[in-house]
């Protein structure tokens, strides 16, 4: 409950909700209605990653892949790409994402300060 009490959580359930295997497609979908966006950046043949990806899609929202998806022998996501998801290469195409779809916030840190590329910053 720490998260709850200092935090925002969002959830369709009640607290003390048991969890089953079929809960995580909602939660995708609820994680996918409140996203302007979703990076999928690892994923196997049954993910719950895949749900989220193509409710992004089905929603219009913007979906993007992480290029080691595509050197996997995985069908979904060329079909992602195929009804628009778009292909991330370098840390600076996630950057530039998240800097499109993510309104910059005061005392935000960076995308380089977490993949240790450079010192801090602080927008």
């Amino acid at each position: 409950m720490l998260i709850c009490s200092e935090h925002l959580a969002v959830t369709q359930y009640p607290i003390g909700h048991i969890t089953e295997p079929k809960d995580f497609v909602l939660r995708n979908r609820t994680m996918t209605l409140i996203s302007n966006a979703s990076i999928i950046v690892e994923a196997g043949k049954t993910s719950g990653a895949i749900s989220q990806g193509w409710e992004s899609l089905r929603l219009g929202r913007q979906l993007c892949l992480w290029q080691a998806l595509l050197k996997k022998n995985l069908e979904w996501p060329r079909k992602m790409l195929d009804y628009g998801a778009h292909v991330l290469r370098t840390p600076a195409d996630i950057e530039r994402i998240i800097d499109e779809f993510i309104p910059s916030v005061e005392g935000a840190v960076q995308i380089r300060e977490v993949e240790g590329l450079e010192s801090p910053s602080v927008s």
